[in-house]
């Protein structure tokens, strides 16, 4: 029996009888939107508590609005569909993705206008090679066809060029820069860097998304006492600084080399281990923020 589920349209049904047709505006043209989101299992309360939920519903909905997607429904039906599909997971942490997608009209005021959702879910395992390496692309990031700051599947397809660099590489992640030349995001996750007490990660204004798992850490970091700056970032800093990924899928992970350049600053070790630690109490709800970001899932 498979351990991934599908919401597909109003029900639970075998992932591989999730379809849609050849003629769909989904596959016409990749119109959908989505978020990654992760829901921790509470053993206690035997229930599943989800981080950063409404965030991340609010990005679904901005998103749809920028790509001119209907939203299928409101978001106490997009809250009890993954509910659904949490209620087939029980007892384990899971990865869900609901996506948005437009059926039918090429814009939303076309009279045959539809759309649609469906929701993977699966569990959620992070893990970490040995020892992590990236390089920075040769190719450039603009942020997609409707801008960085949606979520979209279209937004997507250049990391297709950067998965056939990264294979050809033989690294684990990819960083991209934007077109002034300054540090953008990597493969799936925002970008951190940690000089001692200090984190510095791109800004909204250098085109990357708004991280959802990136703000998490940074109000960490802040209830820590770190100083936090959300600035441009060149490239040569990343050879300068600890780089630390933030991504749902990823949870924190840090890199040990970028081009081949190990950053060794003990302070700065210390205080990716103690942002790591922290997020970690987060997610199994022994933080002070828990209030602020976990909401059961029921």
């Amino acid at each position: 029996m498979s351990d991934r589920v599908m919401w597909f349209n109003g029900a639970c049904v075998p992932w591989e009888d999730a379809r849609v047709h050849v003629w769909d505006e989904l596959a016409l043209r990749g119109a959908n939107v989505f978020e990654g989101i992760t829901a921790f299992w509470n053993a206690a309360e035997r229930r599943h508590e989800v981080l950063a939920g409404d965030a991340h519903l609010d990005r679904l909905y901005q998103s749809a609005l920028a790509a001119d997607i209907p939203a299928p429904m409101e978001r106490a039906g997009v809250f009890a569909a993954l509910a659904e599909v949490a209620a087939h997971m029980g007892g384990m942490d899971i990865y869900l993705r609901p996506t948005f997608y437009a059926k039918r009209g090429r814009s939303t005021l076309a009279l045959d206008s539809e759309g649609a959702m469906y929701i993977g879910g699966f569990p959620y395992r992070p893990s970490a090679p040995p020892a992590v390496r990236a390089i920075v692309s040769s190719h450039r990031r603009f942020g997609g066809p409707i801008g960085a700051h949606a979520k979209s599947g279209g937004s997507y397809l250049d990391f297709r060029v950067f998965e056939r660099e990264r294979l050809q590489h033989g690294v684990d992640h990819v960083f991209f820069l934007n077109d002034h030349g300054h540090v953008a995001e990597a493969d799936g996750a925002a970008i951190l860097l940690i000089r001692d007490k200090q984190v510095i990660t791109p800004s909204v204004a250098s085109g990357v998304l708004d991280s959802i798992t990136k703000r998490i850490v940074l109000d960490i970091a802040r209830g820590l006492g770190y100083r936090v700056e959300e600035r441009p970032v060149r490239r040569d800093e990343l050879y300068q600084a600890k780089v630390v990924l933030a991504g749902t899928l990823l949870g924190l992970r840090n890199v040990d080399t970028v081009d081949g350049h190990a950053t060794v600053d003990a302070g700065a070790e210390d205080t990716a281990a103690t942002l790591a630690a922290e997020y970690g109490r987060l997610c199994r709800g022994e933080s002070s923020l828990a209030s602020a970001y976990l909401t059961p899932l029921t």
